[in-house]
């Protein structure tokens, strides 16, 4: 819990972000619906540098976002956390000028100034996680910020309380942890349950541990719309192609 104490801490004081966007917006959603119609699996590829679970890879990033996005991938989650992720708002911009897929900024956002510094970016989605966020109100206030700058809120859960949390705010786009933040262990019973409960107007994420052609087909039975999937491509960016076509 400590580590978490820590990010959130830092990120209530983080130095905002300068200057202007300089990329136009894209649509996360659209993208998926698309990828979806054309019978190809939304895969959202992650660039992550380390995790607090122990997690560490040194990575070209720039091969491996120009790899992803050539591949198929429909969108690119960029990892801005400094303390236990290594991430950077200099990962997100560069990253954010080299493809021409939708981008997700995937931190722990817990202010409007970091909404906004998504925006100058060139993001396109933020990561809202309602157990760091905690308060309706303050998750609400962002959720609506985020959609008011052009771009889309990917709000992610990980318990049925999380979800009634989120469900107040009728979200586009609803993002299943398998992966407890709390423990970092993963409970893909949990992510399985949490995913079949949900309506089917929402665009529905799989988050975690998606590691196999066969956990996306398991996904998929259940209604997933779309897959975001770090450390196994970090590991091996080639995987992506099988993926796609699970």
């Amino acid at each position: 819990m400590s580590w978490i104490k820590d990010v959130v801490k830092a990120a209530k004081s983080r130095e905002r972000a300068v200057g202007n966007r300089e990329r136009g917006n894209h649509s996360l959603s659209l993208s998926i619906i698309s990828a979806k119609r054309q019978g190809v699996n939304p895969i959202i590829a992650e660039l992550k540098l380390a995790s607090p679970s122990g997690f560490r890879y040194d990575i070209d990033a720039r091969k491996y976002v120009k790899y992803v996005e050539s591949a198929g991938a429909i969108g690119l989650s960029v990892i801005t956390e400094p303390i236990a992720f290594k991430g950077s708002y200099g990962i997100l911009r560069e990253a954010s000028s080299l493809v021409k897929v939708p981008v997700l900024m995937k931190d722990f956002v817990v202010t409007e100034g970091q909404v906004r510094d998504a925006y100058v970016l060139g993001a396109d989605a933020v990561l809202l996680i309602v157990s760091i966020i905690g308060e309706e109100e303050t998750l609400k206030r962002l959720y609506n910020l985020v959609h008011l700058l052009g771009m889309e809120a990917l709000v992610e859960v990980h318990s049925e309380k999380d979800l009634n949390i989120a469900s107040g705010l009728k979200p586009r786009i609803v993002g299943v942890n398998a992966r407890d933040l709390l423990t970092l262990r993963i409970d893909y019973q949990q992510q399985e349950r949490i995913l079949s409960a949900l309506p089917g107007n929402i665009i529905k994420i799989a988050e975690s541990g998606i590691e196999s052609c066969e956990r996306i087909s398991k996904l998929k039975s259940l209604g997933t719309d779309g897959f975001l999937i770090g450390t196994s491509l970090i590991k091996n960016k080639e995987k992506i192609n099988g993926f796609l076509h699970a």
